[in-house]
């Protein structure tokens, strides 16, 4: 693929992780909002985003202390991971190329920490949250090739 086609696929699976995270922060409000609410995402017993919405775990990953000012609903630091991925796509320079995969890379052990609270301490499926790790390792291949492609192009 070209750097230009690449680009797209990626401003396009960013947006699809905005959409996702935005979600989420609608499910994680209408919950704190509306105790009782369900989610469309709610879809099984074993398979609720709400529960894993509203968890310890869906502020601060869980990691942060309560008094925290960072301790905000992980979609968001999503939506602004997201947002720098779109950012950095627009740059057709190796080194920035390689910010944009190292960037894409630093979100998969974070993908891999919360599928392990999700399926081991929540004994959960989020529908939304899975599909977050999707987008997130289709985002680092795609970052991958974009700057294979620029560094082959730049030779």
């Amino acid at each position: 693929m070209k750097p230009k086609s690449l680009d797209r696929a990626i401003a396009l699976t960013s947006i699809v992780g905005i959409l996702l995270s935005t979600y989420a922060l609608y499910v994680e409000m209408a919950i704190e909002t509306h105790p009782g609410y369900k989610a469309a995402c709610d879809i099984a017993e074993f398979a609720s985003c709400s529960r894993v919405l509203s968890s310890d775990f869906s502020k601060g990953f869980g990691l942060l202390a309560e008094e925290s000012t960072l301790k905000i609903p992980n979609c968001i630091y999503g939506t602004i991971f997201y947002c720098l991925i779109i950012f950095l796509s627009t740059f057709d320079q190796v080194l920035v190329a390689r910010m944009l995969f190292f960037v894409a890379v630093s979100s998969l052990p974070m993908c891999v920490y919360l599928a392990y609270l999700l399926a081991f301490v929540l004994h959960d499926l989020c529908i939304v949250c899975v599909s977050t790790y999707v987008i997130n390792v289709a985002l680092t291949i795609l970052t991958y090739k974009k700057m294979k492609a620029l560094a082959t192009k730049k030779k």
